[in-house]
């Protein structure tokens, strides 16, 4: 079970780092719609594994839920 949750964060990980730009802290980020658009494809849970990852310490993004339309602009941010 706790792979299934695994596999989902490593492809979010390597998505990020391939659509993504480094910031001045050396940390990748991408907004949500342009990571929504490319995950989507691979996976109809973004969210739920964005949370999942918020709640591990691994990504940082404002607000307490994320939707599609509204919220293309928050950016998601790796943490390690």
């Amino acid at each position: 079970n706790n792979l299934e949750h695994f596999i989902p964060k490593i492809y979010l990980y390597d998505i990020v780092y391939e659509i993504g730009a480094s910031g001045d802290d050396g940390r990748v980020s991408v907004r949500f719609g342009t990571l929504f658009e490319r995950y989507v494809t691979i996976s109809n849970k973004l969210v739920g594994v964005l949370l999942r990852a918020r709640k591990q310490g691994l990504v940082h993004f404002e607000g307490e839920m994320l939707w599609q339309g509204r919220d293309d602009g928050v950016l998601i941010t790796l943490l390690q």
